[in-house]
């Protein structure tokens, strides 16, 4: 019965209790020290001025002298104890409050009330370190619920299109309307493979929103990375009839995961294809910086507005006449983050062609092998 209401005793009487222990213990300790060590000391002083243990006075003031002490120990005892467990209750309470505070906003965020936050009562570092670990939980937590209803929203808003084609194909087949002829087939392989891309994307996009991705990072040289991109997707540009160059002449040592830095280079020489015309030309360059590797892929395609710099990397945008999902640029730049990297676009302005620029850190931090 005592350990169930034990177990289900709140943190402030935990606390009293094992104060009220504490003091117990003390006074215990202090009444056992006072009538062990008081009275041989007492009889001692008595001998030194001439009473002595048989002396008829001697047991009356031995006597005297024990009960006056038990009765000054025992009522400051009894004093000490009500002192101790007022400041006991005080102490508990301060100490109890914040943690049911923490608790009860832990409990407001596990039902979604992501707006909980939790102000720090200095109450020493620990506890203090307790409200600022909480709302930064809940900060964290507001923004992965935003940016899943943001993702939510546009997926939604990607599937509406091709949902739409193939209900509008299949119902003019069913109403005879469209032939079961070439191109309404192509239509509905074009569209299903939309969808397809958009759910072999989508747990990327998601490890990008949330800045997830797992990084294997090791020695690796650059060079080496993006002359193995180059040399993959050469079939491909010379069947677009768009020339590939490369400028990576020399070796350059970097302490990043090979395998998605292959992902992103890979990722822009696919915008790049996609977006220049048969005739064109996309150049790789790289070339070292100080601590940073600066990898540029420039083509001479159909570019952009220099103040939509910025929404080249927006989740699901593409340009026209673009076949892909819109979120390979997402990704890369999410991967460029994770590496302690940045890509940027620039663009002088439609039909001017485009500049990406992924920027990678040299040399690996100390300690961190």
């Amino acid at each position: 019965m005592l350990g169930r209401a034990w177990r289900r005793a709140g943190l402030g009487a935990r606390l009293f209790v094992a104060i009220g222990l504490v003091i117990l213990a003390g006074a215990a300790t202090a009444l056992l020290v006072a009538v062990l060590v008081a009275p041989p000391v007492f009889r001692h002083h008595l001998e030194s001025v001439g009473v002595t243990a048989d002396s008829p006075v001697a047991s009356h003031i031995d006597r005297g002298f024990t009960i006056a002490l038990l009765t000054a120990v025992a009522a400051a005892v009894v004093a000490a104890s009500a002192v101790a467990a007022l400041v006991a209750v005080v102490v508990a309470r301060r100490i109890s409050r914040p943690v049911g505070t923490a608790a009860a906003a832990a409990g407001r965020l596990a039902d979604g009330d992501y707006s909980t936050r939790v102000q720090p009562r200095a109450m020493g570092p620990e506890l203090d370190e307790l409200a600022r670990s909480v709302n930064a939980l809940a900060v964290r937590l507001e923004s992965a619920e935003r940016r899943r209803l943001d993702l939510m929203t546009d997926l939604a808003h990607e599937l509406r299109t091709p949902l739409a084609t193939l209900e509008a194909t299949v119902e003019a087949l069913v109403d005879g309307v469209l032939p079961l002829d070439r191109t309404t087939l192509q239509t509905l392989i074009d569209q299903t493979g939309r969808l397809t891309r958009l759910t072999h994307d989508l747990p990327a996009v998601s490890r990008s929103d949330e800045h997830a991705f797992r990084l294997d990072r090791r020695d690796a040289d650059l060079g080496a990375l993006v002359a193995t991109v180059v040399a993959t997707h050469r079939a491909r540009y010379d069947a677009a009839g768009v020339t590939l160059t490369s400028d990576a002449p020399d070796p350059l040592a970097t302490w990043v995961d090979p395998d998605r830095v292959l992902e992103v280079l890979d990722q822009l020489l696919d915008n790049a294809l996609r977006h220049t015309d048969a005739g064109g030309a996309v150049t790789v360059s790289l070339r070292r910086d100080g601590d940073r590797a600066l990898v540029r892929v420039a083509d001479s395609g159909e570019g952009f507005d220099p103040d939509a710099a910025e929404a080249v990397f927006e989740r699901f945008q593409r340009g026209p006449g673009s076949e892909g999902t819109g979120v390979g640029l997402t990704i890369a730049r999410s991967l460029a983050e994770a590496h302690g990297g940045t890509l940027t676009a620039a663009s002088p302005g439609p039909g001017r062609g485009a500049v990406l620029t992924l920027v990678l850190p040299v040399s690996h931090p100390s300690g961190s092998r």
